[in-house]
């Protein structure tokens, strides 16, 4: 995995695939364009508009600036090729190109349509075949977890699960996502998922880790962990969470995109 200032690539995928997640930084969001991670805390103590979108958001439907989001969009590589998604937090995966957008994962065997998925805490998972024929691009959160998208997409793919290549891309870690008993019980059958915080009576639950463990059990043997968490690295990341805790109304949206040459 390489990072830059603008984009994290993963390099587990064949060369002739492309893949990356953007951050939120060098965008046009916010009162100032900002050109680099250090810049994007103060000028966010700046902002008076009562949401979190300094930096580089790709989120349309979160309050911000439309010439804004489309300027920050048209920055990202291939950004001809992108289908953006009308994601609902459901298991729905679409093949592209696709007459109805309502979904929360897409896949793609035509060179010309790229997957993409916007998170803010959720998980990210990214998929390819070993040749880099088939793509899919995956948001994942605990609604898209416990509904199976990721066996969902999985099936779409004329190669076997063993034949795959999965990236799970920034999101938030099990230190950070604290969560109700009802939530954590839903996922207590996975190992290593769920911490209990004895002094609060709440959970930790640990999204990426529940993500690895599906395309384990799909039997995915290439997986790779960015090991990023988007509420720790509030630098780097928009965290829906953080946000919240920050008093923010909105905040921006991070993209993960895969297509091939």
């Amino acid at each position: 995995m390489s990072l830059s200032e603008r984009f994290i690539t993963p390099e587990c995928f064949p060369d002739n695939v492309v893949a990356y997640t953007s951050t939120r930084c060098s965008g046009v969001s916010g009162k100032a364009t900002v050109e680099s991670n250090a810049l994007v805390n103060s000028i966010a103590q700046e902002n008076d508009s009562g949401n979190d979108y300094v930096g580089f958001n790709i989120g349309a439907h979160v309050g911000d600036d439309i010439k804004n989001v489309s300027d920050n969009r048209a920055r990202l590589p291939c950004s001809d090729k992108i289908t953006w998604l009308e994601q609902v937090h459901g298991e729905t995966v679409v093949t592209l190109p696709a007459s109805s957008i309502v979904a929360d994962a897409s896949f793609s065997s035509n060179a010309a349509h790229f997957c993409a998925v916007m998170t803010a805490d959720c998980v990210p998972v990214l998929l390819s075949d070993r040749r880099g024929k088939e793509v899919s691009a995956i948001h994942a959160g605990w609604k898209g977890l416990e509904a199976n998208i990721i066996a969902n997409a999985v099936a779409h793919f004329s190669s076997k699960p063993s034949q795959l290549v999965a990236w799970v891309g920034p999101a938030i870690c099990g230190e950070c996502y604290e969560v109700d008993a009802s939530l954590a019980d839903k996922f207590s059958h996975y190992k290593n998922s769920v911490k209990q915080k004895k002094e609060t009576g709440k959970y930790l639950l640990n999204l990426p880790n529940i993500a690895n463990l599906q395309l384990a059990r799909l039997g995915i043997q290439h997986i790779t962990q960015s090991n990023l968490c988007t509420y720790c690295q509030n630098d780097l990341f928009y965290s829906h969470r953080k946000a919240t805790h920050d008093n923010y109304g909105a905040t921006g949206r991070i993209v993960s995109v895969i297509g091939f040459r």
